[in-house]
């Protein structure tokens, strides 16, 4: 009997001992210190991160009001309301992995951050207008973008998809833009690149593809341009006939 009962002891004694570690030796500055670390260390300086209203919570979990991405210096985009659970496990192992979730504009977001360089994160739902990435690149626009965000091996790869497209505007000169209802593609960011790996654009007169990078932040695009021809208006004929390739196929220079 008394051999269970030090066995129950040791049990109840173990969580608490994982909480008092938790909230007395390791320290806040840190514990900010790895998360921005895990997403900032995986774009080789060109992606950076910074959380505001950090704090520690009591059962291994942390919170945060915001927490700011940045790509070449630039706001990519901003979750809010963020909360993250630490297995104790991996903090009995000095190992820091994080669950996290938070808002970005109404959607939601979940992923999983490890440090130093490792985070998988996805994007349910998020309006458009909430991505200010878009904004730097002179795109406004509604609809809801769901996608998923991998960092590993000092790289970024982001995968999404906009299902219902709406472009207000764009500075980049795009050819009937605002019939365009339907986005998805692939980019990945190394260092000081953005490559846009396949980036697709359907609607109701055609088809587009965008490729290219963004290196430096200058931008080395190409939209290739497949139209329902018999569904474009004169000025629109008009506007992309210099760009012809070959019959049906059109390469616009974006810069």
């Amino acid at each position: 009997m008394n051999i269970f009962r030090k066995i129950l002891y040791i049990l109840l004694a173990v969580p608490v001992l994982i909480i008092l570690i938790w909230l007395f030796a390791v320290p806040e500055d840190l514990i900010q210190e790895k998360i921005e670390g895990a997403i900032s260390n995986a774009g080789q300086g060109n992606i950076s991160a910074s959380l505001t209203g950090f704090r520690k919570g009591f059962f291994i979990s942390v919170y945060a009001d915001s927490l700011e991405i940045k790509i070449d210096n630039t706001s990519a985009l901003t979750i809010t309301d963020l909360t993250g659970y630490l297995n104790p496990g991996d903090l009995i192992k000095a190992r820091f992995i994080f669950s996290v979730k938070g808002n970005i504009g109404t959607g939601r977001l979940n992923g999983l951050l490890k440090y130093p360089a490792d985070a998988e994160i996805q994007i349910d739902r998020s309006e458009l207008s909430a991505v200010s990435y878009l904004s730097s690149l002179g795109v406004k626009g509604d609809g809801h973008l769901s996608g998923n965000i991998s960092l590993k091996d000092n790289s970024a790869k982001i995968t999404f998809q906009v299902p219902d497209l709406a472009v207000q505007e764009s500075a980049i000169m795009v050819p009937f833009v605002d019939t365009f209802h339907k986005a998805q593609g692939v980019l990945s960011v190394t260092g000081n690149v953005v490559k846009f790996e396949s980036v697709s654009l359907e609607g109701e007169k055609g088809y587009a593809r965008l490729k290219g990078d963004i290196t430096n932040g200058v931008k080395n695009l190409s939209l290739e341009l497949m139209p329902a021809m018999d569904r474009l208006n004169s000025l629109e004929s008009m506007l992309i006939v210099k760009y012809q390739v070959s019959p049906g196929y059109y390469v616009v220079p974006v810069k």
